[in-house]
């Protein structure tokens, strides 16, 4: 009976450990889009002080805070691949976690049940001939999401307009602004959709292959 307890009290803590991981891997990930949505904002602020440089004649201020701009874009799409990318391994985990856990119940079943060996075998064949068909089919669809992969990993930041396309855009806004606030929100509303445009576009086929 000692022993029992015993082993029912190391049960308990295992699946306290393992809520607590899972919690902290979930937390990790808000932490990571609470790191995007602050680089968002340092963004604006950095686009915000180009445009006044500019305004101001400060070219060389300018130039540098709209680097700073870009470079925030840039690791803005490179972090939101790597949350994607946790995100896929632990519900990974989560899944092989269930097959423990399935395989722990049907482990009690498989003691109180009478099972015909050879109907089973027959079964069993079945369905392993089914599973390699399946099998054959998911390493189809992997084939196809490398190839897609490949295409959005290999030129994250060819999505984000090069410095010369920036400083061309920050150059339109800040003659804009001065000419009035209808031709300022219509050029800001074409660099806001030429930014987002590319991360959303890896975000997209990110998260259509996790479905």
């Amino acid at each position: 009976m000692k022993w029992l307890f015993s082993k029912r009290e190391r049960q308990k803590r295992a699946r306290r450990s393992r809520r607590r991981a899972f919690r902290e891997a979930e937390n990790r990930i808000e932490d990571v889009k609470e790191r995007i949505r602050t680089m968002e904002r340092d963004s604006t602020k950095e686009w915000d002080k180009a445009r006044d440089a500019l305004k101001g004649g400060q070219e060389a201020a300018a130039q540098r805070a709209l680097k700073s701009y870009r470079a925030g874009q840039v690791l803005m799409t490179k972090l939101e691949q790597k949350r994607w990318v946790f995100e896929q391994y632990l519900t990974k985990m989560e899944m092989a976690q269930s097959d423990h856990e399935f395989a722990q119940t049907l482990e009690g079943v498989n003691k109180v049940v009478n099972i015909d060996p050879e109907r089973v075998a027959d079964v069993f064949e079945a369905s392993q001939e089914l599973l390699g068909e399946q099998l054959d089919a998911d390493r189809f669809w992997e084939r196809l999401y490398e190839k897609e992969m490949d295409g959005a990993t290999g030129s994250l930041e060819d999505r984000i307009p090069s410095m010369e396309e920036l400083s061309e855009q920050l150059r339109q806004e800040a003659a804009a602004e001065v000419g009035g606030g209808e031709a300022t929100e219509r050029v800001s509303a074409e660099l806001d959709s030429r930014i987002k445009s590319g991360q959303e576009r890896v975000k997209k086929l990110l998260d259509d292959n996790k479905q």
